[in-house]
């Protein structure tokens, strides 16, 4: 490994830190991890993008979580409320698990963070999940590089079909109300919740 593969990590770890500290960003920072996996193979350099990765979403989700300590109403304005509300709903599981499940998602955490936030929720206990989470996450997203590189065997392809299908979930998922998942969620449970889920992404805008 040399230095330029170090400060091309670095490259990563700052995209995607400042693509995830911008709440509701439509457009991830994951693309700058693909193209990084893709491109460096060996052990060590997966391994540096992992951390890269994970450590650049949690630290960017921090700023997320803070937001919500002063602006969370500005910024999901009425839905804040139901965030919140779905988020106590389900906080029997555990508000730390609750944080590890939506930090592996790479989608719509800040639904839950601002809220979070709002709430004034331990600092450590919320990193330490967060942190877990993104772990995870950034593990199967270097991995599944790989795998397409293998597939298709140029790493240019790897990462277009690797960044069109993130930027695909990305806009699907952000279209979920989550006012009427909570709704559902009161009236029938997890199943209506999912299939309330379901119907947001698929309506017409």
């Amino acid at each position: 490994m040399t230095n330029t593969d170090v400060y091309q990590a670095l490259g990563v770890f700052l995209v995607v830190f400042i693509t995830h500290a911008i709440p509701f960003l439509p457009i991830p920072g994951y693309v700058a991890t693909v193209y990084y996996a893709t491109s460096h193979r060996d052990p060590v350099s997966m391994a540096l993008a992992i951390i890269a990765t994970a450590l650049g979403a949690s630290l960017g989700k921090l700023f997320v979580f803070l937001y919500g300590y002063a602006i969370g109403k500005i910024i999901a304005g009425d839905e804040l409320a139901y965030a919140k509300k779905l988020f106590e709903r389900i906080s029997k599981l555990g508000i730390d698990i609750a944080v590890f499940i939506f930090a592996i998602s790479p989608l719509a955490d800040d639904v839950l963070y601002i809220p979070l936030g709002a709430a004034g929720y331990n600092l450590t206990r919320f990193f330490i999940s967060l942190l877990a989470g993104k772990t995870v996450l950034a593990t199967v997203i270097v991995l599944w590089a790989e795998l397409m590189t293998d597939l298709f065997g140029e790493d240019v392809w790897a990462a277009i079909i690797t960044m069109a299908v993130t930027i695909a979930l990305t806009v699907l998922v952000l279209r979920i109300k989550w006012s009427a998942v909570l709704k559902a969620y009161e009236e029938g449970g997890a199943r209506q919740a999912a299939v309330a889920i379901v119907k947001s992404i698929l309506r017409r805008a």
